[in-house]
């Protein structure tokens, strides 16, 4: 049984009430792209001359060379939730009158707006921890249904472009004693790239050990030979998670820095950053893509899979009977340009 009778109108409302900055989706993964088949088929570019030295795609996809490219088909990552009508009932209580004033709210819209506002937040909370996994980890764990079960899905990027500072030879930027060189490990990071990065991401605690460092923080003075390395952005908005900080000028690395200070909480309820601390991510615009595989539907004939960023239903299950808001959506962030990330885990 399908309570939403206009589903258009009542998507843009859903729209209203959730509340998710996923800035780094449209500065990476641009414009996100819909299927309606089970498994997403894609290519990833090689770079003549050079062994493609990839971490693993095991178990996770199926690879065929073809043309100087290879092809790769994957499953998505489901977010795939439910509520209870009893649930969203209770919370509907909570409302004031509704617009025949009779003191109680709408049993349909309020409930099911209530609702579905809070499965689609939890969906897009997973979509954006998902992307920043593959930003980082260059893989998503479990985030692929195979025959053995949860596999994880694993990107094409050289083990060679995944950097931890181990410390010693290269200081991590939390060091006590004020050694870290973050210049110097910005622009070593941007040297071993094959495709050069035209930004920078960090979360805030990390932007925090990058622009107190005193090589960071310096003056103009034309003087004494010294350029400034690098230029606050003067006019951030306090109300964005994903904001610009800021252009980064140093020998010849030319960057744009971008800080990520959102923060969700786990099912214990700890809140945690969606970019963990210490990271700091290389890429371009638009380097990878947001896909989003073919949603499953029952039909006369079985399954049929829609193409469509989401779906919402109530249906009514039996033994025992319950009333459920069904929400369905299936994402997959790719990193659809190996050479284009790299990831440094700076402390």
């Amino acid at each position: 049984m399908a309570i939403i009778k206009d589903k258009v109108s009542f998507v843009k409302s859903v729209g209203a009430i959730v509340n998710v900055d996923n800035g780094v989706i449209d500065k990476v993964f641009g414009k996100p792209q819909t299927v309606n088949t089970e498994l997403i088929e894609y290519d990833t570019a090689t770079v003549e001359g050079v062994l493609p030295e990839y971490n693993s795609f095991r178990n996770s996809a199926n690879i065929v060379t073809k043309n100087g490219k290879d092809t790769v088909k994957i499953a998505p990552v489901n977010f795939n939730d439910s509520i209870s009508k009893d649930v969203l009932n209770a919370d509907a209580m909570k409302f004031g009158e509704n617009e025949y004033g009779d003191g109680r709210v709408d049993p349909m819209m309020e409930s099911m707006l209530n609702g579905v506002g809070r499965l689609h937040l939890n969906a897009m909370v997973g979509t954006k921890k998902v992307a920043y996994e593959a930003l980082t980890t260059f893989k998503i764990a479990g985030g692929y249904e195979g025959k053995n079960g949860k596999e994880d899905i694993v990107f094409p990027v050289r083990a060679a472009n995944k950097e931890v500072l181990d410390g010693t030879t290269y200081k991590k930027w939390n060091d006590a004693l004020g050694a870290a060189t973050p210049l110097d490990d910005i622009a070593r990071a941007y040297d071993a790239m094959k495709i050069k990065p035209s930004f920078i991401i960090m979360n805030s605690t990390t932007y925090a050990k990058f622009i107190n460092n005193s090589t960071v923080l310096t003056a103009d003075n034309t003087n004494g030979g010294k350029a400034k390395n690098f230029y606050q952005n003067t006019n951030i908005d306090g109300t964005k998670d994903f904001f610009f900080a800021g252009k980064l000028i140093y020998n010849h690395v030319s960057l744009d820095i971008y800080v990520e200070k959102g923060v969700y909480k786990d099912k214990a309820g700890s809140t945690l950053p969606y970019l963990s601390n210490g990271y700091v991510i290389y890429s371009n615009n638009g380097n990878g893509n947001l896909y989003y595989g073919g949603i499953p539907k029952a039909s006369k004939g079985g399954v049929k899979r829609i193409r469509a960023v989401f779906d919402v239903d109530e249906v009514i299950t039996v033994n025992p009977p319950v009333d459920e808001v069904i929400y369905r959506t299936a994402p997959l962030p790719v990193l659809k340009q190996p050479e284009g990330f790299y990831s440094q885990k700076t402390f």
